[in-house]
């Protein structure tokens, strides 16, 4: 996803309340450094999400207004961050929280996995109930 993201001119951040050592252990796990453009994480902030504070940061990092972004995540607290720092928030149910709460949290598309989530975002394909995809268009 963040390589097919980053290939169309995208920019990614990650933004998590994970710090220190695990922080850094999971970066490595990923492999993706090529593709993330900046990091913001527990040791950047005093509160975790939901507080936008962090999502803030990643957003600062990347020179990107709120507007023009989109937070992915699969927790209610991921979406409210993302909507108080001003972007759209999309959702993943990998946390463990049903569509229907994630919905009602905010995001406007709401994917399986985020394979599912990144092929409903780029070719418009159906995911079922939830897609407002001129949303994410129109912050191209």
């Amino acid at each position: 996803m963040f390589r097919v993201l980053t290939e169309m001119g995208g920019r990614v951040a990650l933004a998590t309340d994970c710090r220190g050592i695990p922080f850094k252990r999971y970066l490595s796990l990923l492999d993706a450094n090529d593709y993330i453009a900046a990091t913001a994480c527990g040791d950047d902030v005093e509160h975790g999400k939901p507080d936008p504070r962090l999502v803030g940061i990643a957003l600062r990092k990347l020179a990107l207004p709120s507007a023009q972004s989109v937070m992915v995540g699969d927790t209610p607290y991921d979406v409210e961050a993302g909507l108080e720092a001003g972007a759209k928030a999309a959702g993943v149910l990998t946390g463990g929280f049903s569509e229907e709460t994630l919905s009602q949290a905010g995001c406007f598309a709401v994917a399986h996995d985020i394979r599912a989530l990144l092929a409903h975002l780029l070719r418009g394909e159906p995911e079922p109930k939830r897609v407002q995809l001129d949303l994410l268009r129109k912050s191209a």
